[in-house]
Parts: structure tokens; sequence; C-alpha cells
């Protein structure tokens, strides 16, 4: 699996983000790794981007992007056939033909990213990515699937997760605290408000701004209009968040 995550990590070092804790933290591994750089951001509905920033050049990352033009690494539950992804892209689900809702990867897709690179972590990022996606609290309730998936994948960041002291939950629960939404944006915002608050979060100047039209399909239906979709997420089983490739 390391192989062939790293391969698709190849494809460029221009990284287009899901603007949330996984995105950033997944960026920030890949940065000290190889040097990658945040030139977007794209969270199923809305992309933003640097003036010039063309998205076929770019890597996904926490993205399942469904255009073979588009190269992304993900972990959401994919369609086993008709699907329309990159075979540059990753996803873990695919690699394992994991095909059952209730065993798909159930890690933050930083973890992936750490497993593949190797790179040193500390304290704070270990933390950072136990808390991207809930990861840490998964255990509760996921406790047979994340072990299964841990026998896959183990090192460092993963021994941090299944071993939390007291003290860890603590510093979890404070960090909870301090970013109760792992979003930074909301998308609700106007073109010029979103491009502006994201810009900041991220101390860059995003310039481009396109709106897709969202949707909740199910199977059968994504199976239909799969070319004519961008992206899409398995959000429970046969149940399908979805982005058209129309633009509003």
């Amino acid at each position: 699996m390391k192989k062939a995550i790293l391969k698709t990590l190849s494809h460029s070092l221009d990284l287009i983000i899901s603007p949330d804790i996984d995105g950033l933290t997944s960026a920030a591994l890949l940065a000290d790794f190889n040097g990658s750089r945040i030139v977007g951001t794209y969270d199923k509905n809305v992309m933003a981007l640097m003036d010039g920033i063309d998205p076929k050049e770019c890597l996904f990352v926490d993205c399942d992007m469904n255009r073979p033009e588009f190269v992304s690494i993900g972990n959401h539950m994919r369609l086993s056939q008709g699907d329309n992804m990159s075979s540059k892209s990753f996803n873990p689900n695919v690699f394992y033909s994991v095909n059952k809702y209730n065993e798909k990867y159930p890690f933050a897709t930083a973890f992936l990213i750490s497993f593949a690179i190797g790179v040193p972590t500390s304290h704070q990022t270990k933390l950072t990515m136990a808390y991207a996606d809930s990861t840490y609290k998964n255990l509760v309730n996921y406790g047979v699937n994340m072990n299964n998936w841990y026998k896959r994948m183990k090192h460092d960041e993963l021994d941090f997760v299944f071993d939390l002291s007291e003290e860890n939950v603590i510093e979890l629960l404070q960090l909870e605290e301090e970013f109760p939404k792992q979003g930074f944006v909301s998308r609700r915002l106007g073109e010029s408000k979103y491009l502006k608050a994201m810009s900041d979060v991220l101390d860059i100047e995003l310039t481009q701004y396109r709106k897709f039209v969202p949707g909740k399909v199910d199977k059968n239906t994504l199976i239909r209009y799969n070319r004519d979709i961008i992206s899409y997420a398995e959000i429970y089983g046969g149940e399908y968040a979805v982005t058209y490739d129309q633009e509003k």
C-alpha cells in the first residue's frame, strides 16, 4: 500500500485540500515530506483556487474525485464497478476491494499519508491527527474495524491513537473545545467573503471560485449518472452525497 500511496503523492506538489483539520494536517505532512504547497480547496460544493491554477495539474487531498483528469487521495467508500476515478488516484477501500460500508477505512486521510511518507511527527501533530475526523472517538463504536485496519498500516501515529493516556484525552477535549468544527469556513458565505475568509485561514490568496451542484442519491442513481458526477462519498449504507459536474 505504501508504494501505491507514494505513487499518487508524486503526481503534484500543488495541493487542493479539503478545507478542514484533516486536509490541513495532511498538507502540513506533505510540506515536510516534499515541499508541497496548498493552492486551493474543495469541499464537495465549492472549489477555491489561487490565480492561474489548473486543478488537473494538482493533487486533491482528502477528496475523492470522480473524473479521470483529477488525481486524488481520499478515504470514502466508492463503487466497486462503474467508477470514474483516475487510475492515478488512491483510495484505501478500492485498494483492498472493500465493498461493505461497516468495513470501510476508519481513520483520517492524514494517517494514510503519514504511514506512507514516514516523516517524524510532533506530539501536537499526533493530537491533531487523532482529532481529525473524530478518529479517536471512533474507537468506541468501530473498534473491531479500526483494529483490522491497524494491522494493515501500523505506525507511530496510529499507535498513539490506540494507546491514549488520560492526559492525551484531556488534551484532545481541549482541542475540540478550541476547534469545535472540523471545517474552517462556512460554504454559505458569498463568493467574496468565502474567498477572503479561506485565504486568511490558509495564508494564501484565493481568487478563483467555482460552486457546483450537490445532491444525495441512492446507489442506482449514482451508477446511472456517474459520468456526470465530479465527486461523491457514501455517507451511510446505500446513500451517497454527490457533486454534479455542473456549476451554479
